[in-house]
């Protein structure tokens, strides 16, 4: 059986996203882009939401291009 690892940004009161969506809330450093990278190097499957999986699909087709993307 195959392991399923779950991590999302969230507010300590639940919320995902401001009242008009915003994200500017949330605390992005180097240690941050540590453990993403840490759980991606993990994974062979990334299931994202339309809205993440809208924002990121420009990203994607060009991100082997660039070493530190």
């Amino acid at each position: 059986m195959r392991k399923l690892i779950f991590f999302m940004h969230i507010s300590l009161d639940g919320c995902v996203a401001g009242l008009n969506g915003e994200m500017d809330w949330i605390n992005i450093d180097d240690s941050m882009f540590d453990f993403v990278a840490t759980m991606t190097n993990k994974s062979d499957t990334a299931l994202y939401g339309r809205v993440t999986y809208e924002m990121m699909q420009s990203y994607w087709p060009t991100a082997g291009e660039h070493p530190n993307a």
